[in-house]
């Protein structure tokens, strides 16, 4: 096969045409390559930022600010220790005062200790008393990098919250969030009043819910195909490299079918339980690893819904739920959950 014949030229024109219809795909490619690696770096970045602000928290009132390191010096001779039995203020939430009940006997997370109220200018921190010698600078550290610590920490967190927000109305506050002692959860309170108290004002009778949207294997390549119909091109008297090129246009255009198919469904779920809720949020799509689901999460919505209208939601989701599995989808509702989601300027402000 020589340039200026049929079959050269055929083959050519294919693997330009297959060029053109790839190009898009490799640029989303390698946008979504870049993403993950700016995701990697950010998450990176940010956590050394909470241990900074919880490093300012646990500072004492006198104490002067930390000097930059010195590159030479060892970093072991300039962390402070914090005298044995030390205790510090855990604070899980914010509520305000009137409302506040917490039973008598809810441990806090650490079991040792109870749950207890903090009350200052009208409003109140959930607080329980922890050892330094655990959620101290360095201790905090390393123990975030420990999985079974964080987790049991995390359930603990939740439960102390989940108590509460079936009282009262709650601010949460984000996991470790620490303070040396009771004056400064004092100054905390008075310095973010205001805040608080709009969140508090914002939250009461509502509560947050999660749906996710998960599409077993193979059901968006059934619906993308059915959309698009089987026009296959008629191979006959083309050349393999001809018909290879082709195939492979083929599986191109079937991807961006099935990419337009997953939102048309995600954006179809949460606009109609959006409708249904005071506010609504799309949060990052999880790995299979992370939620244990098979197949592909399309959507991994929150919902804030007053108390009032959570039979509507529910409805709403039960309807949904029974349409997207005919189309080998399912829709999946929990909670009610603390409402991290909607008052993110709120946790920030505690710090």
């Amino acid at each position: 096969m020589r340039e200026g014949d049929a079959d050269f030229e055929a083959l050519r024109a294919a693997i330009e045409q297959f060029a053109i219809e790839r190009a898009p795909e490799l640029v989303a490619e390698a946008r979504a390559e870049a993403l993950t690696r700016v995701r990697s770096m950010l998450s990176d970045a940010m956590a050394q930022s909470l241990l900074d602000q919880a490093r300012e928290q646990l500072a004492s009132p006198g104490d002067p600010p930390p000097s930059p390191p010195v590159p030479t010096a060892p970093t072991t001779a300039t962390r402070r220790e914090p005298p044995s039995g030390e205790l510090g203020y855990y604070v899980y939430g914010v509520a305000r005062a009137g409302e506040a009940d917490v039973p008598d006997d809810l441990a806090g997370i650490d079991p040792g200790r109870p749950v207890t109220v903090l009350e200052h200018e009208g409003l109140v921190a959930l607080t329980s008393r922890v050892s330094l010698a655990e959620f101290g600078e360095e201790e905090l550290r390393e123990n975030l990098n420990d999985v079974e610590w964080l987790e049991e920490k995390a359930r603990s967190h939740e439960r102390v919250l989940d108590e509460a927000l079936a009282r009262m109305t709650v601010v949460p506050l984000r996991l470790c969030t620490i303070y040396r002692g009771e004056a400064q959860v004092r100054q905390m309170l008075s310095r973010e009043h205001e805040v608080f108290a709009d969140a508090l004002d914002y939250l009461v009778d509502k509560a947050e819910w999660s749906v996710k949207l998960v599409a077993e294997p193979g059901a968006l390549t059934r619906a993308a195909d059915a959309g698009r119909g089987r026009n296959d091109d008629d191979d006959a008297g083309t050349t393999r490299g001809t018909a290879y090129m082709r195939d492979r246009g083929r599986e191109a255009r079937t991807r961006e079918e099935v990419d337009r198919v997953a939102e048309d469904w995600a954006g179809g779920v949460h606009d109609r339980l959006a409708s249904r809720a005071a506010e609504a949020l799309v949060n990052p799509l999880q790995n299979p690893e992370v939620s244990g689901h098979a197949g592909d999460m399309l959507l991994n919505g929150v919902y804030l819904v007053e108390d009032v209208e959570i039979d509507a939601f529910r409805a709403e989701v039960d309807d949904l739920a029974e349409e997207y599995r005919e189309r080998g989808a399912s829709v999946e509702l929990s909670g009610p959950w603390p409402p991290y989601n909607f008052v993110r300027g709120s946790i920030e402000a505690a710090r």
